[in-house]
């Protein structure tokens, strides 16, 4: 495994709006090429076809199956996606950024939000989600970045992160 200096950390700048509750981002791809970074907005990814992957979260490195679903909610942790051993020239990937601002206080503190609160605590440290969450909400992710109307594809992105 390759060491990570913090230098070699790349700060991204996200395409996340104040204006817009996320940013999705729904791809194709044969090569992972980005480097290892952190970013001020929490992110969801899923990947599907990327069998040998390798995902770094913080401390935690795995390889990834056909199906892999994190989620980062730390303004600090770093994260990549390595090529590593995948051969797949099919990968699709959704990566969904959030701000943590759309959660205020008073919003995610009441009651009807609690698992979706709990879950962005843990996520600080990186969250990867069982085989059997990730077929749950996957008919989710396979439709979300094609909804044409924003208020739908809010209760979709709330829908996701609830389940």
């Amino acid at each position: 495994m390759k060491a990570y200096s913090k230098e070699k950390v790349l700060r991204e700048i996200t395409p996340l709006s104040d204006k817009d509750f996320f940013y999705i981002a729904d791809r194709s791809k044969s090569e992972f090429t980005y480097p290892i970074h952190s970013h001020n907005a929490y992110e969801l990814n899923f990947t599907e076809n990327a069998s040998g992957v390798r995902r770094i979260v913080g401390d935690s490195v795995e390889i990834i199956g056909d199906y892999d679903l994190v989620l980062v909610s730390s303004k600090d942790l770093e994260h990549v996606l390595e090529q590593h051993k995948c051969r797949s020239d099919r990968v699709r990937e959704i990566t969904i950024q959030f701000s943590p601002d759309i959660f205020e206080k008073n919003f995610v503190n009441k009651s009807q939000f609690d698992s979706i609160r709990r879950m962005l605590e843990r996520g600080q440290r990186g969250i990867a989600f069982p085989m059997s969450a990730i077929l749950k909400v996957y008919p989710i992710l396979d439709s979300l970045s094609y909804e044409e109307d924003s208020f739908y594809a809010v209760m979709k992105f709330f829908t996701l992160l609830y389940e």
